[in-house]
């Protein structure tokens, strides 16, 4: 296998997502370990520890995220199917719907459209002031909850890309 060494180009493998237009070609995106793929998004079930929704917010954003958003009744099903059963963190988890900004204007913290809905029979119903959504752990219906409430969370984000690029010369 002389001589392959003198070809005058390389072939790089990257991971890093923002490299993908560069790309000869890509792979599937991919997670990290403890995230669990669906589609090109990542998604992180926090049961450990609890937070109230702007600080499990500020979280998924240190991780590069957001708190999970739903476009789709399929992906929705995905998530439920692979929902914490018996959680020590509550009844439910925050995603990243929230109506704080106009009172019934609800939107996802990552700007995507909130279209997809599927709330819980009367809800949401602003008891006492509730600007946040979070979803039941038994039926993953969604429930307007309490800000400052402390619960487990769902983070949402963009899987990593496997991309391989072809530079030329030496």
């Amino acid at each position: 296998m002389a001589g392959y060494s003198n070809f005058p180009f390389s072939l790089s493998l990257l991971s890093d997502h923002r490299f993908v237009d560069n790309c000869l070609f890509a792979l599937d995106s991919h997670c990290d370990p403890g995230y669990l793929l669906y589609g090109d998004f990542c998604y992180h079930f926090e049961t450990e520890t609890v937070k109230n929704w702007q600080d499990a917010e500020a979280r998924c954003v240190n991780e590069q995220g957001h708190l999970a958003s739903f476009r789709s009744e399929k992906e929705l099903s995905f998530l439920i199917a692979h929902m914490p059963g018996d959680s020590p963190t509550g009844i439910s988890m925050w995603m990243g719907g929230h109506d704080s900004v106009t009172e019934g204007g609800w939107e996802w913290t990552d700007g995507s459209p909130f279209r997809y809905i599927r709330w819980n029979a009367g809800n949401p119903d602003d008891y006492y002031g509730e600007d946040c959504l979070t979803m039941l752990i038994n039926s993953g219906y969604w429930n307007d909850d309490n800000c400052e409430n402390r619960r487990g969370y769902i983070c949402k984000r963009r899987g990593e890309k496997c991309c391989f690029k072809l530079t030329l010369g030496k």
